[in-house]
C-alpha cells in the first residue's frame, strides 16, 4: 500500500525536486537576521517549509538556521536529518547546475544527491505515510539545515533551540547502512611564499572548499630579467608529467592547471589540480612548504608520506585532501581536509602533521567533527537492516565512510543511503544527478524506514 501511494505522488515529487534544485544555496554572507547563510539558502528553507505546510504538516523555522516538518504525536522524536545547502558547483557542467534539468530520465543539479533530492524524498515519504492514515508512536521530524557543507552552525543552533531526537537517520551517504563515520579534521598550514633560484611565485590560487577536490589551480610566475617563453614551460611541465594552459608576457607567466572535482572523503575519485601545480613548482626548484607538500603529499591520499597513515578495522584508512591553496602577500595558506579512523584522535593527526611539516610551516586546527560508531547490535540498525532487505532484497551489511553526516548530531543515528551499492559517487562532482526511478525508490524506502522506526513495524 505504501509503495503505491509513493507512486501516486511521483509527478509532484519530481516537480518539486526540480524547483528545489533551482536554489543556488551555497553559503554566503548573512542577508539579515533571518538569513544567516544568505538569500538563496533562506529561500530554499522557505520553499521546503511551505511545501511541508501544504502537505498538511506542522512546520517551524529556527531563525533561518534550520527548520523541520513534523508529523504525529508522542514524547519521543524520530529525526530524519537532511540539509539543503550545497557546495559550489565548479565548472564545465553539461546542464546548468541550478537548472533542475531532466535529461535521459535523470534529474541534474547541484544537490540532486547531496542532499536536496533525498530531503525531498523524505518529505514526500512522510506525505505517503500520512495519506495511508499511519499514526506514529513517535513524532517524526524531517529536519533540514543550511550549513552542513561548512561549519554545522545550522545544526548546532537547531539543537540548542529544539527538542533533541532520541534516534534517527541521515539520508546523506550510502546504502545499506553506515554505522561508522571517520573523524573529520580541517587543518590550516601556513608558510612563507617560496622562491627558486630563477623564479618568483607571484600568486597561486586553487580550490573552493577544503571538502572538495580542487578542479582548477591558477598561478603567476615572474622570472626577473628574463623573457619567459612558452616552450620552456612546456618542457618543464612535461618533465614532471603534468599539463597546464600557459600565457606569457615578458618576464611573467600565467598557468592554469585543471583537475576533476570529487568529495574530500574519497579524494581518489578526483584529480587534484593543486597537486599538479605543486609538482610543477617543485620541478622548478621551489622548496619550503611547496617542496615539502609536493614530496610528502601530492597524489598520496592515505597520509603515509606525512607520517599519519593511520588505519583500523572498524573504518579503514585515513584520507587527506588538499582542498584550498592561496597566496596572501608573502604567505602561502593551505587548507587540508583529513578523515581519520574511529579509533584514532584528532590530536594524533595534528601531532603527526606538525612533525611532517617541520620548520617550513605552522599547522593549526581549524575545525572538524568527532567520529561516529554505532554498535552493530543496536535496535536502530536491526530495524533499518530489515527495512532495507525487505525493500531491496539485498544484503543489509554495515559499512564505514569518511564522509560526515548529521547522524553525528545525535547519539543514536546512522547514515542510510541514498547511493545504492555499485553506483558512482556524484556528490561534489560535475554533472551531479539522480535518476527519477531512484528518487521514487528512495521515497518508498525512507517512508518504510520512518514507519518502522516510529513504531509501525509489522
Amino acid at each position: 500500500m505504501l509503495k503505491s501511494r509513493v507512486l501516486a505522488l511521483k509527478d509532484a515529487l519530481v516537480r518539486d525536486t526540480q524547483l528545489m534544485l533551482g536554489f543556488a544555496s551555497v553559503r554566503e554572507a548573512p542577508a539579515g537576521s533571518a538569513m544567516p547563510f544568505g538569500r538563496e539558502n533562506a529561500a530554499a528553507l522557505d520553499f521546503f517549509l511551505k511545501l511541508g505546510h501544504q502537505l498538511g504538516f506542522k512546520t517551524e523555522n529556527f531563525s533561518g538556521y534550520a527548520g523541520h516538518v513534523e508529523y504525529g504525536q508522542g514524547e519521543e522524536i524520530l529525526g530524519v536529518l537532511c540539509h539543503l545547502d550545497v557546495v559550489p558547483p565548479g565548472e564545465n557542467w553539461t546542464y546548468p547546475p541550478f537548472g533542475g534539468v531532466i535529461a535521459h530520465d535523470r534529474l541534474y543539479g547541484r544537490g540532486a544527491v547531496d542532499n536536496k533530492g533525498p530531503a525531498m524524498a523524505c518529505l514526500y515519504g512522510l506525505a505517503a505515510l500520512k495519506s495511508i492514515g499511519f499514526q506514529p508512536q513517535r513524532r517524526i521530524r524531517v529536519i533540514v539545515g543550511l550549513d552542513e557543507e561548512s561549519h554545522w552552525e545550522c545544526m548546532n543552533h537547531y539543537l540548542q533551540h529544539a527538542e533533541k531526537p532520541s534516534l534517527g537517520f541521515a539520508p546523506d551517504a550510502e546504502f545499506p547502512i553506515i554505522n561508522a563515520e571517520k573523524g573529520i579534521l580541517v587543518a590550516g598550514v601556513k608558510g612563507a611564499l617560496p622562491e627558486s633560484r630563477r623564479w618568483q611565485l607571484l600568486s597561486i590560487e586553487g580550490g573552493n572548499r577544503p571538502n572538495m577536490v580542487p578542479d582548477s589551480c591558477r598561478m603567476r610566475l615572474n622570472s626577473p630579467g628574463h623573457r619567459v617563453e612558452q616552450q620552456e614551460l612546456l618542457v618543464a611541465l612535461e618533465a614532471v608529467g603534468v599539463k597546464a594552459a600557459i600565457s606569457c608576457s615578458g618576464p611573467v607567466a600565467e598557468l592554469e592547471f585543471s583537475g576533476v572535482s570529487a568529495h574530500a572523503s574519497m579524494p581518489h575519485l578526483g584529480d587534484n589540480a593543486v597537486y599538479h601545480a605543486l609538482r610543477f613548482l617543485a620541478g622548478l626548484g621551489f622548496g619550503g612548504l611547496v617542496g615539502t607538500l609536493a614530496e610528502k603529499l601530492a597524489f598520496q591520499h592515505d597520509g603515509q608520506g606525512l607520517g599519519i597513515g593511520f588505519a583500523d578495522q572498524e573504518s579503514g584508512s585515513l584520507t587527506v585532501n588538499l582542498g584550498v591553496i592561496a597566496s596572501l602577500g608573502e604567505t602561502l595558506d593551505v587548507k587540508l581536509d583529513l578523515r581519520y579512523p574511529v579509533t584514532f584522535s584528532k590530536e594524533q593527526v595534528i601531532a603527526g602533521l606538525r612533525a611532517a611539516i617541520g620548520e617550513v610551516g605552522v599547522v593549526t586546527h581549524e575545525g572538524g567533527i568527532d567520529s561516529l560508531h554505532v554498535p552493530a547490535d543496536s535496535e536502530l540498525i536491526k530495524v533499518l537492516q530489515r527495512v532495507y532487505q525487505r525493500c531491496t532484497g539485498a544484503d543489509p551489511k554495515l559499512i564505514a565512510i569518511g564522509g560526515g553526516t548529521y547522524a553525528r548530531a545525535i547519539e543514536q543515528a546512522v547514515a542510510f543511503g541514498p547511493v545504492f551499492p555499485g553506483q558512482p559517487e556524484l556528490a561534489h562532482q560535475r554533472d551531479e544527478h539522480i535518476t527519477i526511478d531512484d528518487l521514487v525508490k528512495l521515497t518508498w524506502i525512507y517512508a518504510e524506514a520512518m514507519k518502522a522506526l516510529a513504531g509501525g513495524e509489522q
